[in-house]
């Protein structure tokens, strides 16, 4: 089987590159010959460093881009069995390649943005959302084609992420994880974790330690507003940057609870965290029994209409709830765990993504031999 994946980002790292990576590997572990078209930068380096083909692009706006695109792709004379893309400028040499070639196409959405998706959608073969309240949205604009919707949700990598660590009530400190790519598009997740960083101050009873995990064009201000929420107290901030594979989980065990959106959340509560979800989009809150369903449903975060939605005082009850009976970290660490480890294993989901394009390629060579 060979597969291309074509991807557009704006930032230089985040869920969506971390999307595609694991897909990207375990196809390559099943057997497949995996190419992914894409910017240059450190998601192409982390795949060439896995055998991955990479196709080197500068997808900008207009015909003449497209076109050079498309001849990359010509020039590398692979008889694709699938095209897979996500939203973006990739949508244009991806549909275009596919369409020239007869090639079977698929799409994932991983958020709110709709991406004009009524223009192509008649083109694909499968539209894959990473769950069921993102799949909502374009199926709201679309009002056609529901039966081509597939939820296959983000998930923990199970050969890095294999023993959880739950809280120690002898502890003589309290670490909490604020992780977060830290640009201007994700601003209302970095007003939630100044909220918590501001009300973590009147807990004097325990030393807190806040690990910033993450980086962005806004880590300077987000930093300094941290540091003087935590002014004159013996709280401390660590900044650990941007974290990926066994840095980032190692990052995760040191944390006794997690502050984080999407597969960051997953990847926190598959670790024995207690995990306050908040995405760019919506404050789910501390994960136990009353929102566990409803945080899977919207992806930890990815719909909704930010502090219009908001309730004041959310972000600072979690913190009590867990800081005022620190047993509780423990045992929500617990249940995370749980939830994490029955529905997020990346290799289970990733085999349902391998059997959908074998459906999808086995489909489309039966109806070529008409």
């Amino acid at each position: 089987m060979k597969l291309l994946y074509v991807v557009y980002f704006h930032a230089p790292m985040g869920g969506l590159h971390e999307n595609v990576y694991s897909s990207a590997l375990y196809m390559k572990k099943q057997g497949a010959d995996v190419y992914v078209m894409l910017k240059p930068g450190h998601l192409r380096d982390r795949l060439d460093a896995k055998g991955i083909h990479t196709i080197a692009a500068e997808f900008v706006a207009g015909i003449s881009a497209v076109k050079k695109c498309v001849e990359q792709l010509e020039d590398l004379n692979v008889a694709f069995d699938l095209i897979h893309f996500h939203p973006g400028l990739s949508k244009y040499p991806a549909t275009k390649y596919a369409r020239l070639h007869n090639i079977p196409i698929v799409e994932t959405y991983h958020g709110m943005w709709h991406d004009d998706l009524n223009k192509h959608a008649g083109l694909l073969d499968a539209i894959i959302t990473v769950s069921e309240g993102i799949k909502l949205n374009p199926q709201k604009r679309l009002k056609r084609l529901y039966e081509r919707y597939y939820v296959i949700p983000n998930g923990y990598d199970s050969e890095l992420f294999k023993t959880p660590v739950f809280y120690d009530i002898n502890k003589k400190e309290v670490n909490i994880g604020f992780v977060a790519r830290l640009d201007e598009d994700k601003q209302f997740i970095m007003d939630i974790l100044i909220l918590a960083a501001n009300h973590v101050k009147h807990h004097s009873d325990i030393k807190i330690n806040i690990h910033i995990i993450g980086d962005g064009t806004e880590k300077d201000t987000f930093i300094k507003l941290i540091e003087e929420a935590l002014n004159n107290t013996a709280h401390t901030v660590v900044y650990k940057g941007w974290l990926v594979d066994a840095e980032l989980r190692d990052a995760y065990l040191d944390c006794d609870i997690i502050v984080a959106p999407g597969r960051s959340a997953i990847e926190g509560m598959f670790s024995g965290k207690p995990v306050i979800a908040v995405g760019r989009k919506k404050y789910i809150g501390l994960i136990k029994s009353d929102n566990w369903q409803f945080g899977m449903y919207n992806n930890f975060g990815g719909t909704g209409l930010k502090f219009s939605d908001y309730e004041l005082g959310s972000v600072e009850k979690d913190l009590d709830y867990l800081l005022n009976n620190r047993e509780r970290i423990k045992t929500l660490g617990e249940f995370s765990y749980k939830i994490a480890s029955q529905f997020f294993d990346a290799d289970k989901l990733n085999q349902k993504l391998l059997e959908l394009y074998e459906i999808v390629i086995l489909g489309k060579q039966a109806e070529d031999k008409k």
